[in-house]
């Protein structure tokens, strides 16, 4: 059932850093969402410049029943040595949304280490956030299991299976960008996501 008015019951936001060196756990994370049956949504789907980029979030926060929120990005940037504040800001929109008329929309919190979220935002305590290390099979088991648990479908493969996918479909990516000529460090969301989408329908 979707989490709130003109909210898609397969709806996934994803909230995590945009940078190179975390891009293995974003992938985790969009396949993760794909192989349970799921649709990854991020701001980075649409390139309209005329949409303010806060209210192209929301709107997409709005239209989704769940969402996933990395805050592990709390280093200082190595060319402002200023932290990156996105994605706690991006988190408090959808608790805003959740106390209000999306009151059923539920979301996942994720840390790099345990307990670092609360060091530096004590507004946190109380929330039941999970640490993944850097690892994205981690990142994968716990995208998995909350979706199993959020959304009670019996359809969701196990975490092994899911595992074995995500690198299966790592190990071909680089042949499958080199056929369509495609860069496979400049890919745009919409076009990860849909590599991942047909390599999972071909799997199957």
């Amino acid at each position: 059932m979707a989490a709130g008015t003109g909210s898609s019951p397969k709806g996934v936001f994803i909230n995590c850093p945009f940078t190179a060196d975390y891009r293995p756990l974003m992938d985790a994370m969009v396949f993760t969402v794909l192989a349970c049956g799921f649709r990854p949504r991020s701001a980075l789907e649409a390139g309209n410049s005329g949409d303010v980029r806060v209210d192209k979030i929301m709107r997409i926060i709005q239209e989704s029943s769940y969402s996933v929120h990395d805050l592990s990005a709390v280093e200082l940037d190595a060319i402002n040595s200023l932290p990156r504040f996105n994605m706690p800001f991006e988190l408090g929109l959808a608790i805003g949304l959740k106390k209000g008329a999306q009151s059923r929309h539920s979301f996942l919190v994720l840390e790099r280490d345990r307990f670092t979220s609360q060091r530096c935002l004590s507004d946190i305590a109380g929330q039941d956030l999970q640490a993944h290390g850097g690892s994205a099979v981690n990142v994968i088991r716990s995208v998995r299991n909350w979706l199993l648990t959020e959304s009670r479908r019996k359809s969701i493969p196990g975490p092994k299976l899911v595992i074995a996918a995500y690198e299966s479909f790592q190990l071909a990516l680089p042949e499958i960008c080199d056929s369509a000529g495609l860069d496979i460090d400049e890919l745009p969301f919409v076009e990860r996501v849909g590599l991942a989408k047909t390599w999972l329908k071909q799997a199957a």
